[in-house]
């Protein structure tokens, strides 16, 4: 039920932040704009229950930001916005990911992200080490022999 909440949260709020940007800054249709949010959905499970798990707010919000761009401006593109396709997918991604920013840590509390995230310093690089480096020294110092 947890999810449904927040996938509802998430898709009114981006249907709002669309409608102000594209809708009222660059005349989009309401209909567009409701078919651009459904990757709203997407984006949830990509950035807010795989990346937002394993890392942290920022990155996760990078993420949507990415997404949302990608996903806006190729829709945008044709659905023919009037004006740039470009700017405006890059101020809707913008405002998307600003409101990801703020969205992170309610969806961490409501799923229960307690535990410490990933991070690369965690890993153990470490690797064997064993005397087969000083082959050379077994075969003297005639350099015929090799």
């Amino acid at each position: 039920m947890e999810h449904v909440k927040l996938i509802v949260l998430k898709f009114l709020a981006t249907f709002v932040l669309l409608y102000l940007v594209l809708g009222i800054g660059y005349g989009m249709a309401v209909s567009s704009i409701f078919l651009i949010n459904f990757v709203s959905i997407a984006s949830y499970y990509i950035g807010d229950l795989i990346i937002l798990r394993r890392t942290n707010n920022v990155i996760a919000a990078l993420a949507d930001f990415g997404i949302a761009f990608a996903a806006i401006y190729l829709l945008a593109d044709m659905l023919t916005v009037g004006g740039d396709p470009l700017t405006a997918a890059f101020l809707s991604a913008l405002v998307i990911g600003i409101y990801e920013l703020f969205f992170h840590p309610y969806v961490a509390e409501v799923l229960d992200y307690d535990e410490e995230p990933l991070r690369v310093e965690n890993y153990d690089y470490s690797t064997e080490a064993s005397d087969e480096f000083d082959y050379l020294e077994d075969f003297g110092d005639d350099d015929d022999k090799l």
